[in-house]
């Protein structure tokens, strides 16, 4: 799974995975957060201090969502 990133602004980051959008780093004051739609799942970066780990969190966690079994 390839990812990239693309700058919305100043506050906002797109990730891409293979080419599809997967989401949107949120960077405010209070810390970060990651929107995410149905069936991306949630991730937790309350912990997180600096931009670069909440993006290998988030990429952590799509890589793990894709090896997944599928929900029965």
């Amino acid at each position: 799974m390839e990812f990239e990133w693309k700058v919305v602004d100043e506050h906002h980051q797109e990730v891409f995975a293979d080419k599809h959008v997967r989401g949107l780093l949120w960077v405010t004051s209070a810390g970060f957060s990651f929107w995410h739609s149905y069936p991306n799942p949630a991730v937790d970066l309350s912990h997180v201090k600096t931009i670069d780990e909440a993006k290998k969190i988030v990429e952590t966690t799509l890589r793990l969502e894709e090896y997944s079994p599928p929900a029965s």
